[in-house]
């Protein structure tokens, strides 16, 4: 798949770099460089180098596969002990600070960057954190006025131009995989862990020959049972135990596909549900189609959240709701805007993705959750992620 340069956004960063005074941005954390570059990178130990004007540039380890990228500025920096994460990082400084003056951004200028993981570098490999030192960028940039762009990628992610909105359709629909995948394979005698393998099979060979993909990870949850009942904890089951009849089944489903995520869960039954599990799913679905129903420009997230509690709380089972009703999704799979909860001081807008989430969980009824990726549009809303909510 081809990587699209996305001037539109291009323009916004810029446009908030100017109102922050910024001279340059350098950023390394791997969500805000495929943001703004496009390169998911493998390892959180490269940088793209966007300046006030001019082309952005890439500054890439020698231990980096060559992207596919629609930057041409691509500049690379070696470590003598590449085996060192430390002498990596500060190999990496020292390139961006050389690269800086190349592109004269004047010593004393104000350069932005982003700080949210100068402690711990997270990757595309799942569960792999690299833990160093942090201040190795500031010390090598001590002749910068650096100034924290965190706030400022945030604020512009959050709203997504008509090429990301392409990039997340496709993020669902090689997720879709994975919901059929599940539907299909829900026999009693197998175990949480099998399931789990043939979902994230699926939707990695099939994402990447039949939907041109360049890479995905799939990252499938399967809690079935009692273990349904903890669904809303991070992460719960994929353990060895084995289906049975009337299972409630719940699918946490995060997929990442080439830098852009969908987070989509699905709960089904072995067999056919009783008729007490059909009116829980009923009472989940009800919640979910009233908060997504109300959705207009300018509503505050926190009523949007609010709408789908009272539903619950008419079946009597808002206490059972232990999470919010949802979450932005971007090149994150939980971006913090918009963040929908009561307490919430967001204000959604066209352009926003988001989840609508509602779940109940306990002892005594299980645990089922309902979520789908939702555009938001000058209409309203549209949901990204259309497949069967609840069983037949």
């Amino acid at each position: 798949m081809k990587v699209i340069r996305d001037d539109k956004k291009l323009s916004r960063v810029r446009t908030a770099m100017q109102e922050a005074g910024l001279n340059a941005l350098v950023l390394h954390t791997p969500e805000n460089v495929v943001y703004v570059s496009g390169v998911w990178c493998g390892r959180a130990l490269s940088y793209v180098i966007l300046p006030a004007e001019g082309e952005p540039v890439l500054v890439l380890s020698t231990g980096e596969t060559r992207p596919r990228t629609w930057v041409k500025d691509v500049r690379w920096f070696t470590s003598e002990t590449f085996h060192n994460i430390r002498s990596t990082v500060e190999a990496g400084a020292e390139k961006v600070r050389e690269t800086l003056s190349a592109l004269s951004v004047d010593r004393g200028g104000t350069v932005g960057i982003d700080r949210i993981r100068d402690r711990v570098l997270s990757t595309p490999m799942r569960y792999e954190l690299n833990i160093i030192d942090d201040g190795i960028l500031d010390a090598r940039l001590a002749a910068y006025d650096l100034k924290d762009a965190t706030a400022l990628l945030a604020q512009a992610r959050s709203i997504k131009t008509e090429e990301e909105v392409k990039l997340l359709r496709k993020a669902n629909n090689i997720a879709l995989i994975g919901l059929e995948t599940f539907q299909q394979n829900l026999e009693t005698g197998l175990a949480e862990i099998e399931l789990s393998s043939k979902i994230e099979h699926e939707i990695v060979t099939q994402g990447t020959m039949k939907h041109r993909a360049n890479q995905v990870v799939a990252c499938a949850f399967v809690a079935s049972g009692p273990l349904a009942a903890e669904g809303y904890k991070y992460v719960v089951g994929n353990t060895r135990r084995k289906l049975r009849k009337g299972d409630l089944v719940m699918l946490e489903l995060d997929v990442v596909v080439d830098g852009y995520s969908s987070d989509l869960t699905r709960t089904f039954v072995v067999g056919k549900p009783s008729k007490k599990q059909r009116e829980l799913f009923e009472a989940v679905l009800d919640s979910q189609t009233a908060a997504i129903s109300i959705i207009r420009p300018q509503m505050r997230a926190s009523e949007v959240a609010r709408a789908a509690l009272n539903v619950l709380q008419r079946y009597d089972l808002s206490e059972y709701l232990v999470h919010r009703l949802g979450h932005g999704i971007g090149v994150g799979v939980h971006e913090q805007t918009p963040g929908l909860h009561l307490e919430s001081k967001d204000v959604l807008q066209p352009g926003m993705v988001h989840s609508v989430e509602p779940g109940i969980y306990g002892p005594r009824i299980g645990g089922i959750r309902i979520e789908d990726d939702i555009l938001d549009t000058e209409k309203g809303s549209e949901c990204l992620s259309e497949f069967q909510r609840i069983p037949e």
